[in-house]
C-alpha cells in the first residue's frame, strides 16, 4: 500500500535583517521568533488560499536560520503530503501541481510583502484615505492628502481582515519585545531578477497598531 509522501514541491527563500537605531543586526529573542515565524505562516497561508481560490490540500511552512551576522534566511514552502503518482500521466499531473504551487507561492509572497510594506507606509503616514482605483485589481491609498500610493487589492482584503492583522502584529512583535528600530524583508541577493525590499520602521502609530489599535486609516468597510 502506498504511504503519503511528505515533500516540498515549492520553495521560496527570503532574507531578514533586524536592525537597531543605530542600524546594527538585533538577535531576536527565541520567544519572538517562534511566535513571529508562527504567525507569518498563517499570514502566507491566508494568501496562498486566496491566490489559489479554494481550499488547498497542501501545506505551508515556514523555515529560519539565523546567520552569524544577525540576518535570518528564511524559506516558506509548500508541502504535498499526497500519495506517490505511478506512471507518466501520474508524474505529469505532480509536475503541473508543482508548477501551480510554485506560482501560487510566489504570489502570495508578494501579497504578504506587500501588506507588510503598505502597513510601514500607513505607520509614517499621520492620515490615510482608501479609495477605489480605475482598475479592479488595485486599490489607492491617499497619505496625508498630498501622497497616493496604489497597491494590490489582495493586499487590500488582507488589510481589511481582522484576524489576518492579528497576524501581522505577531509578525512585526520584535518592534514591542525586542526593540527593533527597522525590519527589512528582502529576496536573496544571489537570485536572479529584480530585488525589492519591504521595510518597516519603528513609530507611534506603528507601535499602536501593534498594541491592539487598527492601523492608520482603517478601512470603514473593513470586516
Amino acid at each position: 500500500m502506498d504511504t503519503p509522501l511528505v515533500t516540498a514541491v515549492a520553495g521560496l527563500p527570503r532574507v531578514v535583517r533586524c536592525l537597531d537605531a543605530h542600524g546594527r543586526p538585533v538577535s531576536l529573542s527565541g520567544r519572538t521568533l517562534s511566535r513571529s515565524s508562527t504567525q507569518l505562516q498563517d499570514l502566507l497561508r491566508r494568501a496562498y488560499t486566496g491566490v489559489r481560490g479554494d481550499a488547498p490540500t497542501e501545506e505551508l511552512t515556514v523555515s529560519f536560520l539565523e546567520e552569524q551576522d544577525g540576518s535570518l534566511q528564511l524559506e516558506y514552502l509548500v508541502v504535498d503530503r499526497a500519495r506517490p503518482r505511478r506512471g507518466v500521466r501520474g508524474r505529469r499531473r505532480a509536475r503541473g501541481r508543482a508548477r501551480d504551487s510554485q506560482t501560487a507561492l510566489t504570489q502570495a509572497a508578494l501579497v504578504v510583502a506587500g501588506a507588510v510594506d503598505t502597513l510601514g507606509v500607513l505607520s509614517s503616514a499621520a492620515e490615510a484615505r482608501w479609495t477605489d482605483s480605475d482598475n479592479p485589481d488595485f486599490a489607492d491609498v491617499e497619505l496625508d492628502g498630498v501622497h497616493t500610493v496604489r497597491v494590490p487589492a489582495a493586499v487590500r482584503t488582507l488589510l481589511r481582515d481582522e484576524a489576518a492583522l492579528e497576524s501581522l502584529r505577531g509578525v512585526l512583535v520584535m518592534f514591542l519585545d525586542d526593540d527593533v528600530e527597522r525590519l527589512v524583508i528582502g529576496r536573496d541577493p544571489e537570485m536572479l531578477g529584480r530585488y525589492h525590499e519591504s521595510v518597516v520602521s519603528r513609530s507611534p502609530a506603528l507601535l499602536r497598531f501593534l498594541e491592539g489599535a487598527p492601523p492608520v486609516g482603517a478601512d470603514p468597510q473593513r470586516s
